[in-house]
């Protein structure tokens, strides 16, 4: 009797009316580590019906292997399975094209528009020391994002109004705030973030739960939330409308 049974979402919307679920019995495979992870149980799928599912570096890094197993977003390479009956489907919120493989095309949209580049009055033409405190438990950890979109698909306000709404989504919003900490960057990060929707967090938190780099995102969300509203950039604080 195999020891892992595997529930996977199957939908192909060029050819199927509605989802279904597949089940999969894959044995356990044991190594030195003593860990099972997600991906390769999809691995050991494949190999006994063809499976659309997404992957590439098998270490955390690349972000092409994010879905749900057992209902929680995830990277699948990092999400550790136990012998017993386990449940995969796509990250939720995101147009299936196949199986477990999700367009977010309009998600790295939303990336893009914000233009986390430098922004300075003149041209850098040296390096500069940064405080090592700032680099490596705000910059660096910010720079860490895998641009999975798993927390998009747990956003309760990305979820209800989609990404065509006011809130340009937790990770485009760790952008703006990369540039908003980075004491090089000479733009107004701040008012940034308020045209892109930063009040339309409620801070639920539930982003935090999901991301693999383990950001803070809430908590730099509520920090920056503080600072607009000190400054008067609270909608409805000025005398003119931020949206």
């Amino acid at each position: 009797m195999a020891d892992i049974t595997a529930k996977v979402f199957k939908y192909d919307p060029s050819v199927d009316d509605a989802p279904t679920f597949v089940t999969y019995e894959v044995d356990w495979v044991d190594d030195e580590s003593g860990i099972m992870s997600a991906l390769q149980v999809l691995h050991a799928v494949n190999e006994q019906e063809q499976l659309g599912y997404d992957w590439c570096c098998h270490s955390g890094l690349c972000n092409r292997c994010s879905m749900r197993v057992d209902g929680k977003a995830g990277l699948a390479c990092w999400t550790p399975i136990e012998p017993g009956e386990h449940t995969f489907e796509p990250l939720a919120g995101f147009p299936v094209i196949r199986d477990l493989v999700v367009d977010k095309s309009d998600a790295y949209d939303k990336l893009v528009s914000v233009d986390v580049s430098i922004k300075t009055s003149s041209p850098m033409t040296t390096a500069k020391a940064i405080d090592f405190d700032l680099y490596w438990n705000t910059l660096e950890r910010l720079n860490m994002c895998r641009e999975c979109m798993c927390c998009y698909s747990v956003c309760p306000k990305i979820q209800e109004e989609g990404l065509g709404g006011r809130f340009v989504g937790p990770t485009a919003m760790m952008g703006i705030a990369q540039r908003y900490l980075d004491t090089e960057d000479e733009s107004d990060r701040l008012a940034q973030s308020v045209y892109a929707g930063i009040f339309e967090c409620d801070l639920c938190g539930e982003c935090n739960k999901v991301c693999p780099a383990y950001i803070g995102i809430a908590d730099i969300i509520a920090k920056m939330q503080e600072d607009a509203e000190a400054r008067g950039l609270k909608p409805g604080e000025t005398p003119y409308e931020l949206y």
